[in-house]
């Protein structure tokens, strides 16, 4: 019975303190890309000279977009390795919403400090001119213009984001699913269901999240509608499993299609607010969990104050781990209480959230080299944020 009120508590939290919030604020900043649909970006084309702030300016965008469309601009030479770093280390993929919705005043500490560390880094890496071996084959961007295509039947019609219809970054990230029914789930049923779910839930989790229950059996309304909330958890794990199994788009075709198109971005946040709170429900119940065996908070901070900067090590490995669930795990576990300032600082520093994978798959040695550039400092910043915390 304990383990089901487990279960149950870190489901109907993860809703209510994290999905609904980070629903409306995926949204809204989905919303600002679409209609300002790649000011930036057009900015960084034209202004090589200042690619490493404009680069930085794009990692801080909350969630992966911005760096993601900064990898073809540099696979096409259109910006510099160091202006690569310095997107790669000012984002922290989905753990940004995370962070927003859970310790806003943490969040912005971590924008300051990933924002410095990151044009800094940049403009030494360009100042020794490093990487400038590794710079691609300009060829690749003398393909057929850019411009609104249309993808298949069936399918939105979007225009290239940071690259041309049939170029090498057209070829290799831009992947379809081939399964229809799959298409039509995520396409025409499940974001209308999601956001329904989110439109009824937003007044109920602002009363929870003020009133901080405790999801003890509760008479009325309330306890149905926490029941709601868990079942949303559950829809979200479902749909994260179905379509990161199933489906398995191209990070950069997604958050190219949200730029092209309003629906696109409905649906597509959805997809992501699934596997967000996917991840902190996983986060959520584990910290439970740990803190049922061990014995209780207290026991939790002597074992951190015995780890000492290994707590900050292991931020580091954790934030080199591709993708964002991880990164979601531990900015969770901050907002929990089970790790230190200095750890999250470390790991938003040297974690390139779903950036990574689309780098990976166009050039293995610069993905290597961003993650050993992104290394460095977040040692040195994990280290120095440490020993001020003692």
């Amino acid at each position: 019975m304990e383990l089901f009120h487990i279960i149950y508590s870190a489901g109907v939290d993860a809703f209510f303190k994290v999905g609904v919030f980070v629903s409306l604020s995926i949204l809204i900043m989905g919303i600002i890309d679409y209609k300002f649909n790649g000011v930036v970006i057009k900015l960084l084309e034209k202004n090589r000279k200042n690619g490493v702030y404009l680069s930085a300016l794009l990692g801080l965008i909350p969630g992966c977009g911005g760096a993601i469309v900064v990898v073809p601009l540099f696979i096409l030479g259109k910006i510099t390795f160091g202006a690569l770093v310095a997107a790669f280390i000012t984002t922290m993929g989905d753990a940004a919403f995370v962070l927003i919705v859970g310790n806003i005043s943490a969040y912005f500490k971590i924008l300051l400090i990933s924002g410095v560390v990151g044009v800094v880094s940049g403009l030494l890496i360009d100042r020794f001119r490093i990487g400038e071996n590794i710079v691609m084959n300009k060829d690749f961007n003398q393909s057929s213009e850019s411009g609104f295509v249309n993808e298949e039947s069936g399918h939105k019609i979007h225009n290239h984001i940071a690259h041309k219809k049939g170029d090498i970054v057209d070829k290799v990230l831009h992947r379809k699913s081939d399964i229809k029914e799959i298409y039509l789930l995520t396409h025409t049923v499940w974001y209308k269901i999601f956001w329904i779910l989110v439109i009824i839930s937003t007044p109920f989790a602002i009363e929870h999240l003020l009133e901080g229950h405790s999801h003890v059996e509760h008479e009325g309304n309330l306890n149905l509608i926490e029941i709601l909330a868990f079942l949303g958890t559950v829809l979200c794990i479902l749909y994260t499993v179905l379509s990161r199994k199933l489906v398995k788009g191209s990070d950069f075709d997604k958050t190219e299609s949200k730029l092209g198109s309003l629906k696109e971005t409905l649906i597509h946040t959805a997809e992501e607010v699934a596997f967000l709170v996917s991840w902190v429900f996983v986060a959520f119940f584990s910290y439970e969990i740990f803190l049922s065996y061990i014995g209780g908070e207290i026991v939790l901070k002597n074992i951190l104050d015995s780890g000492g900067f290994l707590v900050v090590i292991m931020a580091i490995f954790i934030g080199l781990i591709p993708g964002c669930g991880p990164q979601i795990l531990l900015a969770a576990l901050y907002i929990s209480g089970a790790i230190p300032f200095s750890a999250l600082a470390a790991n938003a520093i040297c974690n390139d959230g779903d950036a990574l994978f689309p780098l990976l798959a166009l050039s293995k040695k610069s993905a290597a080299m961003v993650t050993f550039y992104n290394i460095i400092p977040a040692l040195l910043v994990g280290g120095v944020l440490y020993f001020l915390e003692i």
